[in-house]
């Protein structure tokens, strides 16, 4: 066998990441399929601070809550078309929140639950039993409510190929719609911006993995307040960052992912004024079992 010259070797190592660097990926993020079983783990905690100003009159209210959850999820029922599915179930491992220094585990930690869709709404069952209101607030806050913040990771990639170190802009309009009337907040599309940028690539059991990095800064124009809209003060705002490492090929569920979110609102209310501050910090992971 002939041996290269070192020098040669030198410059072979040196140039390859240069020519690396034309390469693009085309970011795709794996669509849930029937059978598709994940094996995944979250947790939140949310420190949020709500000062109330009633004509000089003070009101303070700090909520220090925590959210873990560990389950294995296999998706039963998943029509063509549809955006989520219509039939899962979910085995949890854990399921608790923490509020104000209380740990509650909810009734169904340890157990299979059947989530399943009919009519408009999601149901909700444990060993045939149809979970009662109270014990399935989690899963209807989930499955039935409108979510404080609809975005998802898919919308944020960019919608071509890019290359390593490349970034993008979100297009503004698409999320303030998304949030849409109904949404606990509405947003300007003048001061909401979000880019992503792809900063790693690698490859992991055969598939394309990347880690992306999203910063997002919503301009809040209107919050709901125990069902009152309630105007926002201009320069109100919830900044954030979110990166993801997960396979971009559309291939696998496995990955994972950390979301931070600031906020600093405030706005005027009947007879007073009020204040937001806080922050939220979500961790996510999922692993495929099989189907």
């Amino acid at each position: 066998m002939r041996r290269v010259p070192l020098a040669l070797a030198f410059c072979v190592a040196l140039l390859a990441p240069a020519f690396g660097q034309d390469k693009t990926f085309d970011l795709k993020l794996k669509k849930e399929a029937r059978g598709d079983k994940v094996a995944s783990k979250s947790s939140e905690k949310a420190d949020i601070k709500v000062v109330i100003d009633l004509m000089g009159m003070e009101i303070k209210n700090n909520e220090k809550n925590e959210e873990e959850k560990d389950f294995t999820e296999e998706i039963l029922e998943k029509p063509p078309g549809s955006k989520k599915a219509t039939k899962l179930s979910r085995k949890y491992t854990v399921s608790e929140e923490t509020k104000d220094g209380k740990t509650k585990k909810h009734v169904y930690a340890g157990k299979t639950v059947l989530v399943e869709k009919k009519g408009d709404k999601y149901k909700f069952t444990v060993d045939g039993e149809e979970l009662a209101e109270d014990d399935a607030e989690d899963l209807e806050k989930e499955f039935n409510k409108k979510d404080e913040f609809p975005l998802e990771n898919e919308d944020f990639l960019p919608g071509k190929p890019v290359k390593l170190g490349d970034s993008w802009a979100v297009d503004a309009e698409k999320v303030v719609k998304s949030f849409g009337e109904d949404s606990p907040m509405i947003l300007d599309a003048k001061g909401t911006k979000l880019s992503g940028k792809l900063v790693k690539v690698y490859q992991k059991d055969g598939k394309q993995f990347g880690v992306i990095e999203l910063t997002l800064l919503l301009a809040v124009k209107e919050m709901k307040l125990d069902g009152n809209a309630t105007p926002m003060k201009p320069g109100s705002k919830i900044t954030g960052t979110v990166t993801l490492d997960v396979c971009i090929d559309g291939t696998s569920h496995a990955g994972s992912e950390k979301a931070t979110l600031k906020f600093d609102l405030s706005g005027e209310i009947p007879n007073g004024k009020i204040a937001i501050t806080g922050n939220v910090v979500m961790l996510k992971s999922q692993e495929e079992v099989g189907k």
